[in-house]
């Protein structure tokens, strides 16, 4: 049973490096669907909330045993081209955060548990990605991404191109907000113990 911390947020958009407007090629930062502007794939803004939400649950109940986690709500970060102007799509995120403490010796185990979790749904998976992260091109266009950070936290990113909503969070804040530091921004550092990952 997947054990949920729901949550969302107020938290300032956080961007992948690829997500960042003006970014115009392709890579394994975080964006498995994500190409130049002719190789994109533009997903209706519907369909690409629910591959994404599919996306970050299946990847993250991939995971054995179930871990600890958060959401920031969907975000949009409208695309420009090489004259920086709006081309009209944007890229949609969902960011989920991993609240249970991952050591850096079980850091391999998750990142292969989800590979082969995307292997067996068919993904193409990157290979020039780096000893901490693992992503992966679903056949949709759609892409997800989970990264391992410096103190060890683990973030899954699910991402889409849509049409341009007008909105950077289109479908309003996720039910709860992030966990809160003590300077009141997100605190998304890891603080459950399992024997198992941590």
């Amino acid at each position: 049973m997947r054990v949920r911390a729901r949550a969302a947020g107020a938290a300032a958009v956080l961007l992948l490096g690829l997500g960042a407007a003006g970014c115009d090629s392709g890579g394994s930062g975080g964006s498995g669907g994500s190409g130049g502007a002719a190789a994109r794939q533009v997903v209706a803004l519907d369909t690409a909330r629910s591959r994404l939400q599919e996306l970050v649950d299946g990847t993250t109940g991939a995971l054995t045993p179930a871990v600890h986690w958060a959401d920031d709500a969907f975000r949009a970060v409208p695309h420009e081209n090489a004259a920086r102007d709006n081309d009209g799509t944007a890229q949609l995120t969902l960011r989920r955060y991993v609240l249970t403490k991952v050591s850096t010796a079980h850091q391999p185990r998750l990142l292969e548990q989800v590979r082969a979790y995307w292997q067996g749904r068919g993904y193409t998976l990157h290979p020039d990605d780096s000893p901490d992260e693992a992503s992966a091109a679903a056949p949709d266009g759609t892409g997800v991404t989970v990264t391992v950070g410096a103190v060890g936290n683990v973030t899954v990113v699910a991402d889409a191109w849509v049409e341009d909503p007008g909105s950077t969070a289109p479908f309003g804040p996720a039910p709860s907000p992030l966990p809160t530091g003590k300077d009141g921004g997100p605190d998304t550092v890891p603080t459950f113990e399992d024997p198992a990952w941590s």
